[in-house]
């Protein structure tokens, strides 16, 4: 395990930079709405074969490619919560089968248009290897980190300094006196799930690349994130952050030193350990009855 151990540390940040991207989001939607939305892991999938197509079928190059995911995520989260959420939000069953419903329907329309097939691959966004500590991985790695971690920074920023931020901590807190105080609890919700979806689409833009996407990924980058969100406390931004490092080391080591068949299991693991020892997650506050 001693010289693998280079291998868990750069594979591992890297797959924790890409939940911690989804697995906010999440949180995000939960933080301020109460919704558990089961179809983030759908934003992921549309955005990748949306990103897929617009590079390498249509040919328009990378940055149009990322300007029409992040455009189309954030619309696909708008109509999704005004078409869908937003009339169950009074109804947390209703509002979570609905996202289930929306996550299923978009896993249906993908076979639909491609296929059962083989998974899709692409070229990395930056060509090249690096080589640290005897360990040689591709470029991309690095710049999924880099942008992963400015992303979440910026998202931070937003949350805290920023009026709208502000609102949405405001929403948090309490639905009912931010409402008094003026503020438009639903739109708030909409921008929300919008941010939400735009991040997913860019964890896609930044991690198709990478590895391949197809008609079932979605529902295992779902099951991810929502293990990182209950980790690290249902509706904490830093606990998701923290839970999807934890969730990444501990994957690269199933794969690096025990089973790679063994990877897939871990946000099980993890999901029924936490509800069980602590429900309230790392970094969430215990219940008052």
């Amino acid at each position: 395990m001693i010289f693998q151990i280079p291998q868990i540390i750069i594979f591992g940040t890297v797959h924790g930079a890409v939940i911690s991207l989804l697995a906010i989001g999440l949180s995000l939607v939960y933080g301020v709405g109460g919704v558990m939305n089961l179809a983030h892991g759908a934003f992921y999938l549309l955005s990748g074969y949306i990103f897929y197509w617009v590079v390498v079928y249509a040919s328009l190059g990378l940055f149009w490619g990322i300007v029409i995911v992040l455009i189309s995520a954030s619309i696909i989260g708008a109509a999704s919560y005004l078409l869908c959420i937003k009339p169950l939000l009074k109804s947390p069953i209703g509002a979570l089968m609905i996202t289930f419903a929306i996550a299923f329907f978009a896993q249906a329309l993908i076979l639909v248009i491609v296929g059962i097939g083989s998974p899709l691959l692409m070229d990395p966004l930056i060509e090249g290897s690096i080589t640290l500590f005897d360990v040689t991985f591709g470029a991309q790695n690095i710049l999924i980190i880099i942008l992963s971690v400015i992303t979440v920074v910026l998202v931070s920023l937003f949350i805290g300094k920023t009026k709208l931020g502000k609102s949405i901590r405001a929403v948090a807190q309490d639905r009912e006196a931010a409402m008094l105080m003026g503020i438009n609890a639903d739109r708030i919700l909409m921008y929300v799930v919008m941010l939400s979806a735009s991040l997913a689409g860019f964890a896609a833009i930044l991690n198709v690349p990478r590895q391949y996407i197809s008609p079932y990924v979605g529902w295992s980058i779902l099951t991810e994130s929502f293990a990182v969100v209950i980790l690290g406390g249902m509706g904490s931004l830093s606990g998701s952050v923290v839970g999807s490092y934890i969730l990444g080391y501990a994957t690269s080591i199933c794969n690096y030193v025990l089973d790679p068949s063994f990877a897939p299991l871990i946000p099980g693991i993890i999901i029924i350990i936490v509800l069980v020892v602590r429900p309230q997650g790392i970094f969430g506050k215990k219940e008052i009855d």
